[in-house]
């Protein structure tokens, strides 16, 4: 049991920390609209329906090419819109031309709704960093 509650610590943590030092490296630029970090906003974005939901659909639809090397983790962005859609997806880390093509195609098929940002009271645009293990 300790072991168990050890291993699931330690993976929280190296997934927060991949996270934030992905967060920094953003520029979204789409619009006029400032894009804000999720360490910047009050309420951070998240699905209606939960995070099993984008676990699961990742699960069926992100298949492994047999002809390219595993890739153990892939880390992406996108920006939460203020009406629960995603837009600007990005692949962070560097992973084949394959895998990236791929990956942003199933993220733009996702089509669950998010609850948006708040800060100060308002909805607003976020930037949102998921790990895909």
């Amino acid at each position: 049991m300790k072991l168990l509650i050890c291993l699931l610590a330690f993976t929280l943590t190296s997934f927060a920390q991949t996270n934030a030092e992905y967060a920094k490296k953003l520029n979204h630029t789409v619009s006029g609209e400032k894009v804000y970090l999720e360490s910047e906003v009050d309420i951070k974005p998240k699905l209606m329906y939960g995070e099993n939901a984008m676990q699961r659909y990742i699960a069926r639809n992100l298949k492994q090419d047999i002809k390219e090397p595993l890739v153990p983790k892939i880390v992406c962005s996108f920006i939460v819109e203020i009406d629960g859609t995603i837009s600007d997806i990005q692949v962070l880390n560097s992973i084949s031309a394959h895998y990236k093509a791929q990956t942003i195609k199933v993220f733009t098929k996702f089509d669950e709704p998010w609850y948006p940002a708040v800060k100060d009271k308002k909805q607003v645009r976020c930037q949102y960093v998921y790990t895909i293990n």
